[in-house]
Formats: C-alpha cells, structure tokens, sequence
C-alpha cells in the first residue's frame, strides 16, 4: 500500500507508528549527546526562496519552512549574541520536489554543531559522524554505507584559480560524472586548464581505495590541501575502528554534491538498493558569516520520508520492529 498520496503524505497506523518510533529514537539519540532541540516557526517570513511554497498572510508574502537549517540559522542569528553549542529539531518541511514522485511534504530529524569562529572544528566533525553512525542500528536498517568525502577538496583549487559562476559550474558537473576528460573540455584555453584537469584525475583515481588519500599527494594542490587531508585522516583513524557491522565506511574524494552550501567534510548514509541517500550532512561554515555572525557550523538531517518509502517498498531491509 502507498505511504503517500502525490506530494502530502497521509500516513496510514503502520507509518504513522513508524514515523513516531525512529523520531523519537533519533531525537533521544541526540539529546544524549547533548543535543536540545529548537522548534522554528513553520512560516518562514524574511526570505522566501524559489522552491518554496508561498502564500499570502493578509498582504504579506511568506512561505512555508523549506529547510530545518536555514529556518534555524535565521533563529539563531536573531536569538542569541553566544551560539548555543548543540542543536536538534525534527518535524515537516515542504519543498516542491525536483522529480514527479517526490513528496512536497517531508519528515524530518537532524541537528546543528555551531561553534564561535576560531575553534577546532575536526572534534566537532567526528562527533557528527558517530552518531549518524549509530542511526542504521537505531531505526533497524539492518545494514548501511556511509561515505565520508570533503567539498573543499574541490572548492579550494577552483577559489584558488578565481573560477566562479559557469565555469565552476561546469566543473563541478563533470566531477559528478566523475568524467576528467569533461574536465579538460570545460576548461580547454584556460589558464589553469592543465592544473584542474591534472587534480580532477587525482582525485577519481582511487575510488575508496586503500590508496584514495594517498592519491591527493599527486595533485597540483597537494600543498594547499594539506590541511584537509591531514583532518580527514584522522577521521578516518577514530572512526574505523568503532565502525558497526551492519556499516561500511567509504572515502569520496570526489564529492560534490551540495556544493555550493559545504565548505569542509560532508557525510551521507545509503542503504543496499536505495535510490537516494537516506541522510546527508556537512560543515557549512559560511551560512552564520553571511547573516552577521562569526560562528561556524556542521550538521546532519535524517530524511524520515526516504526512509518510510524505503520500508514501505523494501522491507526486507529492516528488523522486525520489536
């Protein structure tokens, strides 16, 4: 039986019951890492993106929350002259869809780590991926992939060579069809041609290979990224051997999904046979600068409404629930 009617969700006893069992677990999982949780309006007011479901309030144009993460970066921003360090929400937002099947109405559980400008951030990004390393066992996903990749591993060399707008634009969408050779196409005449095209290579070379960090050495940019390998090193270190066994750990280097919004390491979560990640996070450090407040910030959102088609059309996928 469906979960869903096209677009908004009619959850039926069995979802429904679904639903409030994994938000509760996830939000408990949270709260025991000190994670309080925020409830930002469902009327977004100041800014009403494209992509959002608008309707007039009296003469006022607003819009319906379309994102848990710039809802509560807005409240944030607004609400406290210190940032409170741990975050979490949990509930809908609505967004219209990109593909015809997918709901405008959708459930979700995340959380944001907010730091003042300055502080190490790798403890805060290591924290974020063991508890998202915990949610397959948590919600019964019986077994799950999660990939580790680092948007500045892209974003740095294309800031250090001044390629903005299309461009960038048409690098970024080669290194998502993970071709090079559409790399060289994109930048033939460029000065910086042979340097993005020769990093481009370096980093599809090893794809989750013993070697894939070791193959950053051979990039034109190896100095620059220096930093980012060396973080994402010892992430690797701290997190291989605590890994579940219902979890594998994969490395991207290639990542660029989100790429205009991540600054640092991104994570996602997949399942065997899922057609979309299941939940996906990263450090974003320039959304607080860009409303006026030094902070940095990472974070993750569980997509409860993936989740519940996932269950509804593969349910050998999950544990019994108890």
């Amino acid at each position: 039986m469906p979960v869903r009617t096209p677009h908004f969700p009619d959850l039926l006893f069995g979802s429904a019951a679904r639903l409030r069992r994994w938000e509760g677990a996830l939000m408990g999982l949270l709260a025991d890492h000190g994670y309080r949780e925020l409830h930002p309006s469902l009327v977004l007011r100041e800014a009403v993106p494209e992509g959002a479901l608008r309707f007039f309030d009296g003469d006022e144009l607003v819009a319906l929350r379309w994102d848990f993460t710039v809802a509560l970066a807005g409240l944030l921003a607004r609400s406290f002259p210190t940032p409170p360090d741990r975050v979490a929400y949990a509930g809908a937002v609505f967004r219209r869809p990109v593909q015809p099947w997918e709901a405008v109405e959708r459930f979700e559980v995340g959380c944001e780590r907010i730091q003042p400008e300055g502080e190490p951030a790798a403890e805060a990004d290591v924290e974020l991926a063991r508890m998202l390393m915990a949610i397959p066992g948590l919600i019964g996903l019986k077994s799950a992939i999660l990939h580790l990749g680092n948007a500045a591993l892209v974003r740095r060399p294309l800031e250090a060579e001044g390629l903005f707008g299309e461009l960038a634009d048409a690098v970024v969408a080669a290194l998502s069809r993970r071709a090079p050779h559409r790399v060289r196409e994109a930048l033939d005449g460029h000065p910086s041609a042979a340097r993005l095209s020769a990093h481009a290579e370096a980093l599809l070379s090893e794809l989750d290979g013993p070697g894939t960090l070791s193959a950053l050495e051979s990039s034109p940019y190896a100095s620059l990224l220096e930093e980012e390998r060396s973080h994402m090193d010892r992430a690797l270190k701290t997190l291989l051997p605590i890994l579940p066994p219902n979890l594998e750990l994969r490395v991207d280097l290639a990542d660029v999904a989100g790429l205009g919004f991540y600054t640092g390491p991104t994570l996602r979560l997949w399942a065997p046979g899922a057609q979309q990640e299941l939940a996906a996070g990263g450090r974003y450090d320039r959304l607080f600068p860009d409303l006026g407040r030094p902070w940095q910030a990472a974070g993750f959102c569980v997509r409860l409404s993936r989740l519940l088609d996932l269950a509804a059309t593969r349910p050998d996928l999950f544990e019994e629930p108890r």
